[in-house]
């Protein structure tokens, strides 16, 4: 049955689908997710008694299992995903980029839906993210450990005497001068430094041969290169069981989440490397991103670039997290509330009454306030409103988004006291 095809937020009349489906949906709970939940049926949900409506994310699911799916489309046309993949993953820090792995979702277990290929931004994503998590675990350097190894040598010793290799290979041959030898070394070479290493290969195969990926082919292929040398040590020689069996130890954290996704990348191709290479349509596990997340990522790195030192991110106060906090810190004096809108209409229109309600509470919250240094002798600064500023995404030229000061080019929102918009360029491909 061909899947039901939506845009973000892109809505359907229950009347104008097929008896069977019309039925299941009728019947069918559709409930919100919870907070960085991963949602149902990509979170499709009722507009009213006839009307249903997408919602942030897109990707494929199904309905009905095997029978009917689902598949949703960005509602921002011919998005460059692999410049918002590369932008939102260029922080270099952990709460980031464990963040970002919370913006996605695939559904091993579940039967594979047959998509267009240019629909899978999954694949793109899965290989950036990999990417930079290997690359934050070569800085802190490899892990090593102890690995048992089994070699006949010449004239020496190590660990134990393997007596039945020992006799078949030399006492029978009367090499005198060997002795097969079972013991330790302690070496990079051990399982899940050849887990990443067959992960690594996946992702260099995918990056050469995934056409979005080609005006930034050179660069990715030097980060890969540097990745090779770093395990020019380690085996890629791993076994599919070998790979269920690899677990994460509490002494090296970091090793985990770039395990996880490690084994994601693997499976996302079923342990396959020519799997890497298929053309036009294929078949995909079930998979969901979360525009609104990628958005906050990828607002988060051009703020945190334009300003250093001076963002704060996902900020928890007494009942909320806001996205961003500037503080004031060096030569600057600006104390913002920032929180960003996955809602392009933002740029012809006054901000949504809720969007006003949730940062207005940031606004109140004496946490959030604190985090600013919203104080005047000693006590919390109640006269005064903090300036609030909402982002929202735009197509198209947009000239020095952030000034030297970020309200330099910021949009009074009209009716509100100390409310702004400011558009952030969404990169688009030509």
């Amino acid at each position: 049955m061909e899947p039901l095809k939506l845009k973000e937020h892109g809505k359907v009349s229950l009347e104008s689908l097929s008896d069977d489906l019309k039925g299941f949906l009728s019947t069918c709970r559709l409930l919100k997710k919870g907070y960085m939940e991963a949602p149902k049926y990509l979170g499709l949900g009722w507009k009213n008694e006839t009307i249903l409506q997408a919602s942030y994310y897109i990707g494929t699911s199904w309905l009905v299992e095997n029978e009917s799916a689902i598949v949703v489309t960005p509602k921002m046309d011919n998005i460059d995903f692999v410049e918002m993949f590369i932008t939102a993953l260029a922080v270099d820090s952990d709460p980031e980029v464990n963040y970002f792995s919370r913006c996605y979702g695939i559904e091993f277990d579940s039967p594979k839906i047959t998509v267009d290929k240019n629909l899978c931004q999954v694949t793109p994503l899965i290989l950036l993210h990999y990417i930079t998590l290997l690359e934050k675990l070569v800085k802190r350097g490899l892990k090593k450990g102890y690995v048992n190894q089994e070699d006949n040598l010449n004239s020496k010793i190590r660990g134990r005497i393997y007596v039945p290799a020992h006799v078949q290979q030399n006492v029978c041959t009367q090499r005198e001068d060997r002795a097969y030898c079972r013991f330790q070394e302690y070496t990079e070479d051990i399982p899940e430094n050849r887990l990443l290493k067959k992960a690594l290969y996946f992702a260099y195969r995918g990056i050469c041969s995934y056409k979005g990926f080609d005006k930034y082919r050179i660069e990715l292929q030097s980060r890969l290169n540097r990745l090779f040398a770093a395990f020019i040590n380690v085996s890629s020689d791993i076994e599919v069981y070998q790979v269920a069996r690899i677990s994460h130890n509490k002494l090296f954290r970091h090793y985990s989440e770039t395990i996880h996704v490690a084994k994601m990348l693997l499976r996302h191709f079923d342990n396959s490397i020519r799997n890497v290479d298929q053309e036009e349509s294929y078949e995909t596990a079930p998979f969901w991103i979360d525009m609104a997340r990628l958005f906050e990522l990828y607002t988060y790195s051009k703020l945190n670039e334009k300003y250093p030192d001076q963002i704060e991110f996902q900020k928890k106060g007494c009942t909320g997290t806001c996205d961003y906090l500037k503080v004031a810190k060096g030569d600057s004096a600006e104390r913002l509330i920032l929180d960003a809108k996955y809602k392009p209409y933002y740029e012809n229109g006054e901000i949504g009454w809720e969007d006003i309600q949730e940062i207005s509470g940031y606004a109140r919250d004496k946490k959030i306030l604190a985090e600013l240094g919203w104080f005047k002798d000693g006590e919390l600064n109640v006269q005064d409103v903090p300036p609030c500023v909402v982002i929202y995404p735009k197509y198209g030229e947009v000239n020095d988004t952030f000034g030297e000061n970020l309200l330099d080019n910021a949009e009074i929102v009209s009716d509100y006291t100390n409310f702004y918009k400011i558009a952030v360029k969404v990169p688009r491909l030509q």
